[in-house]
Formats: C-alpha cells, sequence, structure tokens
C-alpha cells in the first residue's frame, strides 16, 4: 500500500488575533472573512522575519492547527468533517481547496522538509524595476505580489505583477505566469480589456499593467446610486471585454465581478488572465487550473450526485452563465444563488433552482423585459440553451438595449 505523504504547520507560524488597522494578506479570499469583525480573523505571522503574515478566517484557522502534528490531507479531512458534523464529501472540495492554498502560501510543507526548501521575496517601496518605481503593496498571494508603482519620467500610475516564489515549485508556477503575459501580448488591444504594457523575463519577473482602478464591479453594483442607463452600460461593456476575447478564441477561465474593474471614469476594465486559455487546446486544458467562483459556478462544472466540483474543463457557453450571474448582479446588486451557505445548498440550488428574474435595480427601477429574457437565456441550466459565446451573447444585449432600455449617456460608448 502506497504511504500517504504527511504534511505540518511549521512552529515558526505563530497564529494571533487580528486587530483592525494591522497590515496582511487575506489567505482564502472569502468574501465572508473581509466582513467578519476583526475578533473573528487571525492572523499567521512567520516569526522568522515578521515580514509575511496572512489573515484567515475561523474555519482555516482550524484547518491550520491539525497540521501541528504531521497528518496526512485524508486524514485532515476526516477530522475537519467530524468536527463540522458533516460527511467528508461534503466539504471535500472547499477543504482541498483551503489545502492547495496553504500548500502554495508555505504554510503546509512535508513533514521533515527544509523550511528553506521554498522562501519568497518582497520589493520595497522607492526600489526602481527597470523604468518603474515601486509603490505601496496591493496584495501579496502566494506566487505572486501586486503593487502600485509609476513610470519613471512620466509620473503613469501602473501595477505591476511580480513573480515572488522560489524554491523547486517555482519553475512550474513559473511557467504559468509567464504564459498569463504570452497571451495577453497577442491579444489586440481593446477599451474594457486591461493592456500589457511591459513583461520582464529576467531576474525578477514581472509585468507592468494599466492601472484600472480600486473598485470592483462587486463593490460598485451594491452600494452605489447608479440608475439603470448606467448599470445598462456597464453591463454592455463587460459583455464587450469578453466578448473581445472570445472573438479571438481566448476563454479568460475566472469570470466573476471582482475580475472586472471600475476604474476612476467608471468604465470596465477586465483584469487578471492568471487562468486564461485557448479554446479548443486539450493540452492547455490539462495544464492550466480551472478557476471560478463558488456563486459563478455553471452547473455542467457541477457533479451530479456528489456535487464536487468537475475536473472537466468549461468552454465559452460556460463563460455566458458566469456572464449572466455578472449581468445579474450588475442590475440587481445582489447574485442569483444563494450567498452565505453551505456549499452543497448552493450547488443544488445551482444546479436545480429557476435562476430568479431580474425585475428591479436597488434604486427601485423596472428592468426592462428584453434585458431580463437576455440574462434569463445565459443563465440556462443546459448549455446548449444558453448563447454560443459572448459575442452573441453582446449582439443580444445590444438588441434589448433598442427594444427596452434607454440609451447610454451621451459621449459613452461601448467598442465591439
Amino acid at each position: 500500500m502506497t504511504q500517504q505523504r504527511l504534511y505540518v504547520f511549521p512552529e515558526y507560524f505563530e497564529l494571533h488575533p487580528w486587530s483592525e488597522g494591522e497590515g496582511s494578506s487575506l489567505l482564502g479570499g472569502s468574501e465572508a472573512s473581509t466582513r467578519a469583525r476583526s475578533g473573528e480573523r487571525f492572523m499567521v505571522v512567520d516569526t522568522r522575519d515578521h515580514q509575511h503574515c496572512y489573515l484567515v478566517n475561523p474555519v482555516i484557522k482550524s484547518y491550520l492547527e491539525l497540521f501541528r502534528k504531521p497528518r496526512a490531507e485524508a486524514e485532515a479531512l476526516e477530522e475537519l468533517a467530524r468536527q463540522a458534523g458533516c460527511p467528508p464529501e461534503a466539504i471535500a472540495a472547499t477543504v482541498r481547496t483551503f489545502f492547495q492554498r496553504m500548500r502554495r502560501a508555505g504554510l503546509l510543507r512535508s513533514a521533515g522538509a527544509d523550511h528553506r526548501e521554498e522562501s519568497t521575496w518582497a520589493l520595497t517601496p522607492g526600489q526602481v524595476l527597470g523604468e518603474y518605481r515601486v509603490g505601496e503593496l496591493i496584495v501579496e498571494k502566494p506566487d505572486v505580489a501586486l503593487h502600485l508603482a509609476r513610470q519613471v519620467g512620466t509620473g503613469m500610475l501602473v501595477v505591476l505583477k511580480v513573480f515572488i516564489l522560489r524554491g523547486p515549485r517555482a519553475s512550474d508556477e513559473r511557467k504559468l505566469f509567464e504564459r498569463e503575459f504570452s497571451l495577453m501580448a497577442g491579444l489586440a488591444p481593446h477599451e474594457n480589456v486591461c493592456r500589457l504594457l511591459a513583461f520582464h523575463p529576467g531576474e525578477p519577473c514581472y509585468a507592468a499593467l494599466e492601472y484600472a482602478g480600486s473598485t470592483p464591479i462587486r463593490h460598485s453594483m451594491a452600494e452605489a446610486f447608479l440608475p439603470l442607463p448606467e448599470r445598462v452600460r456597464i453591463g454592455a461593456e463587460a459583455l464587450a471585454a469578453l466578448a473581445h476575447l472570445h472573438r479571438h478564441g481566448l476563454l479568460h477561465g475566472d469570470v466573476h465581478s471582482r475580475n472586472f474593474m471600475l476604474t476612476d471614469e467608471h468604465r470596465v476594465k477586465l483584469i487578471d488572465f492568471g487562468l486564461s486559455r485557448r479554446s479548443g487546446d486539450a493540452s492547455e486544458e490539462a495544464s492550466v487550473p480551472h478557476g471560478g467562483l463558488p456563486t459563478f459556478m455553471p452547473p455542467e462544472r457541477i457533479e451530479p450526485g456528489s456535487l464536487r466540483i468537475s475536473s472537466r474543463p468549461g468552454d465559452m457557453r460556460s463563460e455566458v452563465f458566469q456572464l449572466g450571474v455578472l449581468l445579474h448582479e450588475i442590475l440587481t446588486g445582489h447574485e442569483p444563488f444563494s450567498k452565505g451557505v453551505l456549499w452543497r445548498t448552493l450547488a443544488q440550488a445551482i444546479c436545480g433552482q429557476p435562476a430568479p428574474r431580474v425585475v428591479r435595480t436597488p434604486e427601485g427601477e423596472r428592468i426592462p423585459e428584453s434585458l431580463a429574457d437576455v440574462i434569463g437565456r445565459a443563465l440556462a441550466k443546459a448549455p446548449e440553451e444558453r448563447f454560443p459565446g459572448a459575442v452573441e451573447m453582446l449582439e443580444a444585449w445590444r438588441a434589448a438595449q433598442r427594444r427596452g432600455a434607454r440609451p447610454a449617456r451621451a459621449g459613452e460608448r461601448v467598442s465591439p
């Protein structure tokens, strides 16, 4: 029988209650964690240098603590399920994601491994990389860091995405990192797609990207007062961005409302091409991880019965479904399927419950039936009942605008 590999949460990582104002990177990325009260979050501190710390919620904290003594991944899953009072298969997909994130962050290591086998390094504000002066850290992930920066001489604001991982896994992860910008470099410019300004393949390996603002669509749609024409225009620009990719045979790979930003001029920019791939390319389907937020997961990527997320990749029709979720959120301020529930409940709703029809904006304006029809078709359970891709969905959206919605504001346009 094959011996299972054991993993450990090293003693040099300490867990502390988190207080407002302390800086850290959110590990796990859940909205629930972000909104939680400070007493409900914990900071993982690397006591070797006190430079690397992560913010985790109580569930991830409990999961990490299971590995204070060496354990196999499967053993930890069973113990966490026992604590939660549920069968292991009910939480297997979520826990697997936890495990992968902990491994990439270096918080879980092979038992007995030298802690120096993997490391990351950080940039210093004021440091100059090529023609860019590094500014504040936006976010640090296990393998990359994003910094604001300014071009020396012009002062133009940009975002630097820097590959920071070192060690045995760095080679494979770096190939994916470089591939992201190879795809971006081959894509024709579009006003609603974040532009690649420069790519440096040496050491450090980094990309300079157009600054796309600091506000994801997700935050603006529920919080800001927006008239219906503005919401319709934002929806059209989001569609135009993904239609540009589909027209060039590319899948974004991670369509959700955090990857569509609103600039200071309130224009949409599609960002983060780390999981993008060429449609129909079998080798890329096998080598590129498949992304997706749970609330944006299309039904065909959820296994019947077990309700686990399938290893089968999505296609353009899968991204049409995700666009349907996005447009529902843009017009109504909320997603069509339940939030803040266990994955099993959410998966059952996605697979078995009709998506609620959009009726009114958060401001109380009635949404035209023609636009509701477009969203309804995009959210069809069967992929063959949806639009073939974002190009056709954009055409339908524009036709719906002409039939029932007020036009966008003067001077604002959407590129094809």
